[in-house]
């Protein structure tokens, strides 16, 4: 009798910890996953760490963490650490053995292999008890986020005819009046306005006098981005890496004219990764790298209307006095047609071909 008693008693006590951990695995249990930086360029390495804690008496005898994120992340081997790749996405499985009240902290080297936004929105969470009877699961939000800014070039590494273009482009400038810059006082002129006035000179002098104002100079540069790999291309970009290649130009552009106190705006027929709508970029003039630079990650290959619309909006608008840099695979005849008109208006277009890859520009 004593066998029987002996496996009744076992299974009882095996099935009574199977029911605790199914209903208090999860309990007590926090995670959070973060990157070392928010921002990083191609190539970069920086780490991403996971920390788990179990604020229980109860120990977790295994612990399994399941993620996806878009390809364009490489990770390190190492254990516990099992990644599964399909042709959008990887997931990622983590395994962890949690002892009472343990806080465990782990740090994953990632290589960013390609520009773009990053997203981690969750992570799925499966324990179970000791012998495997039970398991349950538990998905938790996360807001995550990557950037991974395009990579910035030298400049001896952007095609040769755009090489003269940027050396003139500093002392380019288009001479206006700034109201904020005073050069001394002059006599009233019909037309000036009475807030230019100066009282305490016109009362001096005995004639009303204006304060002269100083011109100071503006360049304006705007990026055309053209993400169409030929001029028969409707909306799905078959040449991905050379319109990647477009996009470390427009980069590398961009850091240049704003290290010379270029306001430079960016117009690309993509789209964002994350606007609700199929909207092009139109940015308007920018001082920082970083605001374009974070334009350029989030750009998604996915025309929304051709470049020569896009320039011709530009006319329509009145436009004058900028320097249009149209960076593009081709130049297509509507496409050149467009760039006519803004320089009919009175605007610069300079080009600047992306070409082939393993192929030299000419």
């Amino acid at each position: 009798m004593a066998l029987p008693w002996f496996i009744f008693i076992t299974v009882a006590l095996v099935l009574l910890l199977a029911d605790i951990y199914k209903r208090n695995g999860l309990k007590a249990l926090s995670y959070s996953r973060y990157f070392s930086r928010k921002t990083a360029y191609e190539g970069e390495r920086i780490e991403m760490i996971e920390e788990i804690i179990n604020a229980k008496l109860l120990p977790l005898p295994w612990l399994r963490l399941e993620s996806s994120i878009a390809r364009g992340l490489e990770f390190g081997s190492q254990d516990n650490l099992g990644i599964s790749t399909g042709e959008i996405s990887q997931n990622h499985i983590s395994l962890f053995y949690l002892k009472s009240y343990r806080h465990i902290k782990r740090r994953h080297h990632v290589t960013c292999e390609r520009r773009g936004l990053y997203r981690l929105e969750s992570v799925t969470m499966t324990t179970g008890d000791p012998f495997g009877l039970t398991r349950k699961n538990k998905t938790y939000p996360l807001e995550l986020e990557l950037l991974i800014y395009p990579v910035l070039l030298n400049l001896d590494e952007l095609p040769l005819p755009i090489h003269s273009w940027l050396g003139e482009l500093p002392v380019k400038r288009w001479i206006v009046e700034d109201p904020f810059l005073t050069a001394g006082i002059r006599e009233y002129s019909s037309g000036d306005s009475m807030g230019l006035v100066n009282w305490k000179a016109t009362a001096r002098t005995g004639v009303m006098q204006v304060h002269k104002k100083d011109y100071t100079a503006d360049s304006r540069l705007v990026i055309c981005l053209n993400i169409e790999d030929s001029d028969s291309m409707w909306r799905t970009v078959t040449d991905v890496e050379r319109i990647e290649q477009g996009i470390r130009y427009a980069a590398t552009i961009a850091e240049y004219a704003m290290q010379h106190g270029i306001e430079t705006g960016l117009i690309c027929n993509g789209r964002l990764d994350d606007a609700g709508e199929r909207d092009p970029i139109e940015a308007e003039p920018m001082a920082q790298l970083e605001d374009m630079l974070e334009l350029l990650a989030r750009l998604k290959l996915d025309r929304t209307l051709p470049m020569s619309r896009l320039l011709e909006l530009q006319v329509e608008s009145g436009i004058s006095d900028t320097d249009f840099l149209i960076i593009s695979c081709h130049r297509g005849a509507e496409l050149q047609k467009a760039t006519d008109l803004l320089m009919q208006q009175g605007n610069g277009v300079e080009w600047l071909d992306i070409p082939e890859q393993g192929r030299e520009s000419a």
